[in-house]
């Protein structure tokens, strides 16, 4: 809980800046970080604005991992001078969906801004799997390039539209020698399984582009047929990969990043590990 906290607070602190450095505010702000299981009650939000009015601030931002009560937001609109907003992680969702079409942020900024959103998707996962249905899909392919990256791939995430059947590229140096793999990712809010047609079509992407092999990742699964008529060779060639897969890249991720384990000489190892 407290890495998540730690990882939250530098999303909160990366988004005012920007945000602020962008406006030229010159607002005192004062940031408060609700570690709360349960929704957030207006006698808490009441608390915060009266410490941030008196001390004095311009503006108050709550976060809240889960969710403020109505009555909360009914509050803040009329607490003026003092300029109150309240987020919840959905709201920094959609700011970083947001920010990726319109945004005025230059390459460098938006990339640290994603990574560490990515992160905290990271632990929540690892926390809870359930978290994935919380997660849109560009937000989800973001998370899983993150994965990658912090376990030593060279990762080239690929555009949200017209990616050529992969989502991303994953590169390594074996014996002196780049090797490329593509991932392609299906995380359907409908849960719905991966089927047959879209086995084929991964692997043709594969054959196209020879690639040295590639790893399929669905959320939920895959259907009983997905795998018939493959031969021994393109079974070699294609992996894949479910929730379990998904979680457990998840906890190898937190492993490496807080030192507690370096990633394998062979990362292909790593990338096959508890796929069918």
């Amino acid at each position: 809980m407290m890495a998540l906290q730690q990882s939250l607070i530098q999303v909160l602190i990366q988004v005012i800046l920007i945000l602020c450095v962008s406006k030229d505010s010159r607002d005192r702000i004062c940031i408060s970080l609700q570690n709360s299981t349960e929704n957030i009650t207006e006698e808490r939000v009441h608390e915060r604005v009266s410490f941030a009015f008196n001390y004095p601030y311009d503006r108050l931002i709550m976060f809240a991992p889960v969710a403020f009560t109505y009555s909360c937001y009914r509050f803040v609109n009329s607490t003026d001078p003092l300029k109150v907003e309240l987020l919840t992680l959905d709201d920094l969702k959609t700011w970083t969906s947001k920010i990726e079409i319109e945004s005025e942020l230059n390459t460098y900024e938006y990339e640290d801004i994603i990574k560490i959103v990515s992160k905290t998707f990271i632990e929540k996962i690892a926390e809870d799997p359930n978290f994935l249905l919380k997660i849109e899909w560009r937000e989800f392919e973001k998370t899983i390039a993150e994965l990658f990256e912090g376990l030593a791939f060279h990762v080239t995430l690929t555009p949200s539209s017209k990616d050529g059947g992969k989502d991303i590229i994953l590169e390594i140096v074996k014996n002196g020698r780049p090797i490329k793999y593509i991932v392609e990712i299906k995380h359907w809010k409908s849960k719905q399984l991966v089927g047959q047609k879209s086995v084929k079509e991964f692997l043709k992407v594969i054959c196209k582009e020879k690639r040295e092999s590639g790893l399929f990742l669905s959320t939920y699964g895959f259907t009983s047929n997905a795998f018939e008529g493959l031969t021994e060779l393109e079974r070699k060639k294609i992996k894949f990969g479910d929730e379990q897969k998904i979680v457990t890249l998840c906890h190898t991720y937190l492993k490496v990043k807080s030192g507690i384990w370096t990633p394998l000489q062979d990362l292909q190892e790593v990338l096959y590990e508890q796929t069918f």
